[in-house]
C-alpha cells in the first residue's frame, strides 16, 4: 500500500527548484542536490517525482493554473467582453513580470523534452483559448469584427510576449523603463482602434 503523499515535502521542493531557476537553467538543477536541501534522500525526491522532467512539468502545469486563476479572477467577472479581455491581457502582463522564471521555463519547453499527456497540453493553452473565448464573445457583442480568433488570440500573445521581453531587456526608450503600464496601454488602445473603439 502506497504511502500518502507528503504535501508539504512536496511544496518544499518545487519551491527550492523554482529558487533555483533564478540563477540556473533546468539542466544545471540537480535532483540529488534538491533532496539535500529538503533535507530527503534522493530516493525520498525520486519517490514524488520519477524524474527531473516530470518535476519540472509540474512546476509548469501549477505555474499555468496560477495564471489561469489570475486571468480569470473574480473581479472581472460580470464585465462586457471588452473589458475582460483587457483585464485578461493586464493580468497575463502582470504575472509574467512577477514570475519572469517560471515563465521563461514555460516559454523555453521543447515538447520533445517532455512527455506531454492530452490533459496537460491542453493546460499549456490554456492562456489562448481563454483570449480566444474572450474575443469570441466580443464578436457576438458586435465590438470585435474578426473571421479567426484563434489567430487573433495568438498575435496578441505573441505581442504581448514581444511587448514584455524588450520591456524587461531594456530594449524600449528609457523613459519607459520605470513601467511597461504605458506600453500595454498603449497596445490596448491600438488593438481597441483597430475595431473601431475609442481609446479609453
Amino acid at each position: 500500500m502506497a504511502k500518502p503523499p507528503n504535501t508539504e515535502l512536496v511544496l518544499r521542493i518545487l519551491k527550492l527548484a523554482i529558487d533555483e531557476l533564478a540563477t540556473k537553467t533546468p539542466e544545471k538543477i540537480n535532483m540529488r542536490s534538491l533532496a539535500e536541501r529538503a533535507g530527503v534522500s534522493s530516493m525520498v525526491i525520486y519517490y514524488y517525482f520519477s524524474s527531473k522532467e516530470d518535476l519540472f512539468e509540474r512546476i509548469k502545469l501549477d505555474a499555468i493554473s496560477e495564471l489561469e486563476q489570475l486571468i480569470t479572477s473574480a473581479e472581472v467577472k460580470g464585465l462586457p467582453a471588452r473589458e475582460r479581455l483587457f483585464a485578461l491581457i493586464r493580468n497575463y502582463v502582470d504575472f509574467c513580470l512577477e514570475n519572469p522564471h517560471l515563465v521563461r521555463l514555460l516559454k523555453e519547453d521543447s515538447s520533445s523534452q517532455m512527455r506531454l499527456t492530452e490533459e496537460s497540453a491542453q493546460k499549456y493553452h490554456r492562456p489562448l483559448l481563454l483570449m480566444q473565448q474572450l474575443m469570441e464573445e466580443a464578436v457576438n457583442e458586435g465590438w470585435l469584427s474578426t473571421r479567426d480568433c484563434e489567430l487573433d488570440a495568438s498575435v496578441v500573445l505573441a505581442a504581448l510576449w514581444g511587448i514584455i521581453t524588450q520591456f524587461q531587456s531594456k530594449r524600449v526608450p528609457p523613459t519607459y523603463w520605470g513601467s511597461i503600464k504605458p506600453l500595454v496601454d498603449r497596445f490596448i488602445r491600438i488593438y481597441a482602434g483597430d475595431h473601431q473603439v475609442g481609446p479609453e
